[in-house]
């Protein structure tokens, strides 16, 4: 039995089949995202990183050991003291428990930039935005975190819901269930040495751990106790000796908190003690003298911001029964940054390429992404990681073998002239190139099933739409398909379409619906992929690469896309290009009424780009191209 919540059955048609209850778990209940009590956080600097990145050969080529751990780097104008904070979350979590609680406010890591801490937020082995690969990490464990199962973790008088397994918070908090590590010493030395690779980059710290993460944290302390100057342990799990280090364990069961006290309505009462413990620390310690930011050679543009809010949550959530309990499916993880002043009066939505995720648009290796550009220049910015991708776990038992792709390997793309080997490309390119490093162990390869995919996505995004309200959206090669379904659904909430270099082409593979795997409305209707009639069309001469020669179109007179009927559409490709051909795609798009237009980076001399244009060195040449077209064309985004 289905539940729309504003959407309709027909847009839910298509689901995996199976025994799906698709019941969508919305936050319209949710608190606002910023609140005027909240202090503006001032950001000098903030990007992520991937640390203890090993190269391994597979059969298929060069690949990573799996070992390594992705780290975002907050760190405030005016930092007040000596040591950094490093947050490791524990059991199958991941880092975003410290960003956010499931009702919406200030997760921990906030609280802590409030106070002029430098944060690290980690996240371990396999987890969050380290992708889980079963070659490496083992096994898919036999079931995945029920709704049930939470309601039992979380329960306390201090949770911030009713805590019923269909409740919204429960939603929240259960769609970012990981795959739980598996132990051994393996694992153990994975932990221990990439926190030392963090620790001897960043200094000596103090260690916030939740759960199991304490053992990353112990590991490191023995290893290293010079660098760890003490371990806050929160509800810990087993422990390790740390000799040498200081090191205590906090437990709130005794003030009505349950096992995620960081997550509770009392969060920031909670974290008081904390603070205290970790100032007693600092007192202890001799380092006193405080060097905000980095070496500021590195970028061109400034990584920092002020923000009036920031955090993330989920949309897209569907219930599937399981002979064990109740799962989450489908889920999309949402992050967001609101700029201090915003002067742009419609948000940003980004969607990643690939099998990659939302790493796509924060920057390369310490470098500053599209993220930045947009907050800095006054727009509200929601980027996603499509299901099973990023943060947006995956579990068999949820998505079948359909989301299950292979990992990349290094040898397709370091000599692709479309890819690292490009003259804009920030590293020095091959296979020992640090950006490069940074890019593969993001990445998880493309699903195979897109048309399961797309009836994942577009709900989602429809939701996402609904929260927001009207908005761009920008979409990055393979995410293209995103900007199609969801203008479909939501048509009045969408303003304009900015598509950089999207994959496909017409009719192609699994784009049976012209550029889409999955149906959307057309005008006259159509009932199957039989009821187009295609031609073949020779493009020009001095069309864009890569070209499909020839490309196929609807015959005239075509099937529109009446939804989308003058919807303003910039498209645009670099001068290597790569995924599909920009005329075909354009002339499409013209055919079914959107109002497209190819935007050539060469007629605005930038050249040496391929379709990593958003991390290349000249990523801000191209932002800019991209506002000043949005500005030309779509009047309800200009500054007020």
């Amino acid at each position: 039995m289905s539940k729309n919540h504003g959407i309709t059955r027909r847009e839910w048609a298509g689901l995996a089949a199976g025994a799906l209850a698709a019941v969508p778990l919305g936050f319209s209940q949710l608190r606002a995202q910023a609140q005027a009590a909240d202090p503006v956080l001032d950001i000098a600097e903030w990007y992520f990183y991937y640390y203890g990145i090993q190269h391994v050969p597979q059969g298929r080529g060069t690949g990573l050991d799996g070992g390594h751990i992705y780290v975002e780097h907050w760190i405030p104008k005016d930092v007040r003291h000596p040591y950094p904070v490093v947050m490791v979350h524990g059991g199958n979590r991941q880092a975003i428990d410290w960003l956010t609680t499931p009702d919406g406010r200030r997760g921990w890591a906030s609280l802590l930039i409030e106070q002029g801490y430098k944060v690290y937020v980690v996240d371990r082995p396999g987890q969050g935005r380290c992708p889980y690969n079963p070659n490496v990490h083992g096994a898919f464990s036999p079931q995945t975190q029920t709704f049930e199962d939470a309601t039992s973790d979380v329960r306390s008088s201090q949770w911030p819901g009713s805590g019923a397994p269909d409740s919204v918070e429960i939603a929240q908090f259960t769609s970012a269930a990981c795959q739980p590590p598996q132990s051994g010493d393996k694992l153990q030395q994975f932990w221990t040495s990439r926190g030392v690779a963090l620790l001897e980059d960043i200094g000596p710290s103090i260690f916030i751990t939740h759960g199991d993460g304490s053992l990353l944290a112990t590991g490191t302390a023995t290893a290293r106790p010079d660098l760890v100057k003490g371990i806050a342990m929160i509800e810990p799990g087993r422990l390790a000796e740390t000799p040498g280090v200081t090191a205590k364990q906090f437990s709130f069961r005794d003030t009505g908190n349950g096992r995620f006290p960081h997550l509770e309505k009392n969060n920031r009462d909670t974290l008081k003690p904390v603070l205290e413990w970790m100032g007693s620390v600092a007192e202890a310690g001799v380092a006193k003298t405080v060097t905000p930011g980095i070496d500021p050679a590195l970028n061109v543009q400034p990584t920092g911001f002020r923000l009036r809010g920031q955090g993330h949550f989920w949309v897209g959530v569907q219930s599937k029964k399981m002979p064990y309990g109740t799962i989450p499916m489908g889920q999309m993880f949402v992050q967001y940054m609101l700029p201090e002043k915003k002067t742009r009066p419609l948000p940003v939505v980004m969607v990643h390429g690939g099998g990659g995720q939302g790493t796509h648009m924060m920057g390369i290796d310490r470098r500053p992404g599209w993220v930045h550009f947009w907050v800095q220049s006054g727009y509200d910015v929601y980027w996603v990681d499509r299901p099973s991708y990023g943060r947006s776990p995956y579990h068999p038992d949820a998505l079948g073998t359909s989301h299950a792709p292979a990992m990349l390997t290094y040898e397709p793309f370091v000599n692709h002239p479309a890819v690292f080997a490009t003259g804009q490309w920030p590293g020095p390119g091959g296979l020992n190139d640090p950006a490069i490093d940074q890019f593969i162990a993001c990445e998880r390869g493309n699903t195979r099933d897109e048309v399961l995919h797309s009836n994942l996505v577009w709900p989602g995004g429809a939701e996402l739409l609904d929260r927001i309200g009207p908005c761009i959206l920008f979409v990055h090669a393979f995410g293209g398909f995103f900007a199609w379904g969801v203008t479909d659904l939501r048509p009045d909430l969408v303003k304009g379409i900015v598509c950089m270099e999207i994959n496909g082409d017409p009719f192609a593979r699994q784009l049976r619906w012209g550029l889409t795997a999955a149906p959307i409305t057309f005008d006259p209707p159509v009932a199957t992929v039989e009821d187009f009639q295609l031609v073949n069309v020779t493009p020009p001469v001095d069309s864009p690469p890569p070209i499909a020669s020839p490309y196929k179109l609807q015959a005239e007179p075509a099937h529109q896309w009446p939804k989308l009927r003058g919807k303003k559409a910039g498209w645009i490709t670099s001068e290597h290009g790569a995924g599909g051909s920009p005329v075909a795609q354009v002339a499409f798009l013209k055919q079914v009424g959107v109002d497209a237009e190819m935007i050539r980076l060469r007629d605005y001399g930038i050249h040496g780009n391929g379709n990593l244009m958003l991390m290349e060195r000249n990523n801000h040449e191209i932002y800019r191209v991209t506002q000043d077209w949005l500005d030309a064309n779509i009047p309800e985004n200009r500054t007020r």
